[in-house]
């Protein structure tokens, strides 16, 4: 349960997430968990990441010890990263794969959104990539934020603005998302 955005406008990319943690009914927000923090950078990329608490530490132990298998320098660049993560995250990590039965490839059990000098991208679970031209979100929270990112995003030429406003419409009105939230610029290249 979380609410991860990413805003491309003019010469700027724009990621943020919202800080609380839940697990079903409890809910563990910034003031309570030293570790709240969603968004992970790597050299000039930022990275979000929405669902298990487990995917984050994964992720960051990824970020500490194998750099060389991590290249978000492009779409390309970041689908042959996902397949680096997914077997890392099977062979050292021991992610269970499954998700649903009829599934057409095994989980990497990550949803992430990359904010980068190159543009705004997502990875899903499936590893497939998509680059987005104007925003996008991620998590429980996703409907809300994308509602209103599209309400603002012609109203104002600030991302910052739009990714606050995708945050706190979902953050406001989704139980899975908590305030406060962290916020960060990219200049896009």
């Amino acid at each position: 349960m979380s609410i991860i955005v990413v805003v491309r406008k003019h010469d700027k990319a724009v990621i943020a997430a919202d800080t609380m943690q839940s697990d079903d009914s409890l809910q563990l927000r910034a003031p309570y968990v030293r570790n709240h923090e969603k968004i992970v950078r790597f050299n000039d990329t930022l990275v979000g990441l929405a669902g298990w608490a487990a995917a984050q530490d994964i992720f960051e132990s990824v970020v500490r010890h194998h750099t060389d298998k991590l290249d978000f320098g492009s779409r390309a660049a970041i689908f042959e990263t996902a397949r680096n993560l997914h077997k890392l995250m099977k062979d050292d990590y021991h992610i269970d794969t499954q998700e649903e039965k009829d599934q057409p490839v095994e989980s990497s059990q990550l949803a992430m959104l990359i904010a980068n000098p190159g543009g705004i991208f997502e990875i899903d679970s499936y590893r497939t990539v998509s680059e987005y031209a104007r925003f996008w979100a991620l998590g429980s929270g996703r409907n809300l934020a994308l509602g209103a990112m599209f309400s603002a995003y012609d109203q104002t030429d600030d991302a910052a603005a739009i990714a606050r406003r995708g945050v706190e419409a979902a953050c406001e009105f989704d139980d899975g998302c908590g305030m406060p939230m962290n916020l960060y610029e990219v200049p896009l290249g």
